[in-house]
């Protein structure tokens, strides 16, 4: 004997982003990046990447590759979700060590310095600049003091290929 009751089937809501901006959306949350520090990694502007999370408009072609590169999935993932995963982060990979794969997508997302010059970046005050030997170390002598964290990214000689 039945009691009368429908059971009825609930809308069940899908984990995986559905559009090309909840993909970019949800790298970037899963990254710890705000949207300036994607767009400041691609080149963009950050209203840009406000526009693509959107769905408002989409990246252009070089932007969508500059994507895929970076996020280390394929474009089709991204455009059209099959495969779609969640990358780890630049320089988040398991282990203490970074691959070599994490060190070149780092390089990608690093301005191009002169030889000789020294890019201090401050996290707490989310502002960088170019600064001489002296400086740096003083800054890096502070921050251990501190406790804080340093991290000291050496580039090579060679003048990047145009």
């Amino acid at each position: 004997m039945t009691s009368g009751r429908v059971v009825s089937k609930a809308k069940v809501k899908s984990s995986q982003p559905s559009t090309l901006g909840q993909r970019i959306r949800a790298v970037r949350r899963a990254w710890g990046w705000t949207q300036t520090t994607l767009a400041e990694a691609l080149g963009s502007a950050q209203s840009m990447v406000s526009e693509w999370e959107k769905d408002v408009s989409r990246p252009s072609g070089a932007a969508l590759i500059s994507i895929s590169r970076l996020f280390r999935l394929p474009v089709e993932a991204l455009v059209q979700g099959k495969g779609f995963t969640l990358p780890e982060a630049p320089g988040q990979s398991s282990g203490a060590a970074m691959s070599k794969r994490d060190i070149q997508d780092l390089r990608h997302l690093l301005p191009q310095l002169q030889q000789g010059e020294i890019l201090q970046v401050d996290t707490q005050a989310e502002d960088a600049a170019l600064v001489q030997l002296s400086q740096a170390l003083q800054v890096i002598r502070e921050a251990k003091r501190q406790g804080r964290q340093v991290w000291l990214v050496i580039g090579d000689k060679t003048k990047p290929k145009d």
